[in-house]
């Protein structure tokens, strides 16, 4: 494990391999270990670096509110302080927002970006529902959160087999700060419309991914990223929830080597 400083900030992150720079952002409520599928696989090929978001795990938790230019910036310091030209950038869930606006923003930065189970264009009923478990989150605090989120995130056949995987994902959410989950859940519940905005601008070739059960990040979310995005491909993974990278690690890593592979000058 590492640090960098910025700023007030700090940003804890972690490598492993050689090769073409593989970032990877975890989503609300996680670390970086979500990634450790990814990064036990694709490190044989790649310089593969996960980090924790502010507000997450080691990382700084600055007082709240949070917008998506502090995640952006964060990004940003973390790319230019490992001197890295360009990179391939896969962001999940809200990290997936983080993603497209760094995207959006420094375009020549990236040479390959995979979306993953993101939020897009929510619907008025959608923004209600999101809105309504921040309020919940607020009043009631971050616990109340986690056994529902469990079962949005995961196949029931999932949990049963892999108890001790989801108690992974389970501890890390009873052990958040928070304050910084609150910041960062709430952002996440809004700033698919600024991230929508901003898809115009992105340019770079962008795989889109999600499971076909997800409630929160429905494949009509990525259907329509993928529409605005002219260089864009969409895959929507059968009989999966949302925690696509932790079910589906095998079909996940290799969409990730076969896309890269085929950007990659």
């Amino acid at each position: 494990m590492s640090n960098i400083s910025y700023d007030q900030e700090t940003t804890l992150y972690k490598e492993k391999g050689v090769g073409e720079p593989l970032i990877f952002i975890h989503g609300v409520g996680l670390d970086h270990a979500m990634w450790q599928q990814q990064v036990n696989r694709l490190s044989a090929n790649y310089r593969v670096i996960t980090y924790d978001m502010l507000g997450h795990g080691g990382s700084s938790h600055p007082p709240g509110p949070y917008s998506l230019s502090q995640f952006v910036e964060q990004l940003s310091t973390l790319v230019n302080k490992l001197k890295l030209p360009k990179v391939n950038i896969v962001g999940f869930s809200m990290g997936a927002m983080v993603a497209q606006s760094f995207a959006a923003k420094f375009p020549e930065k990236i040479r390959t970006l995979t979306i993953m189970n993101s939020v897009a264009n929510r619907t008025s009923e959608q923004r209600k529902a999101i809105a309504a478990r921040v309020e919940e989150v607020k009043k009631l605090g971050p616990q109340v959160t986690i056994e529902p989120a469990i079962q949005r995130w995961f196949n029931q056949e999932f949990q049963e087999k892999n108890q001790e995987i989801v108690n992974e994902v389970r501890h890390r959410l009873e052990t958040n700060n928070a304050d910084g989950y609150i910041a960062a859940y709430t952002l996440f519940a809004t700033a698919d419309e600024e991230v929508w905005q901003q898809l115009k601008d992105i340019t770079v070739p962008s795989l889109i991914i999600t499971g076909e059960y997800d409630v929160g990040s429905t494949p009509e979310m990525s259907q329509q990223i993928h529409e605005k995005l002219l260089n864009s491909e969409l895959l929507v993974v059968p009989d999966t929830r949302h925690m696509l990278p932790v079910e589906k690690p095998e079909i996940v890593n290799q969409a990730i080597h076969s896309f890269i592979q085929k950007h990659v000058n």
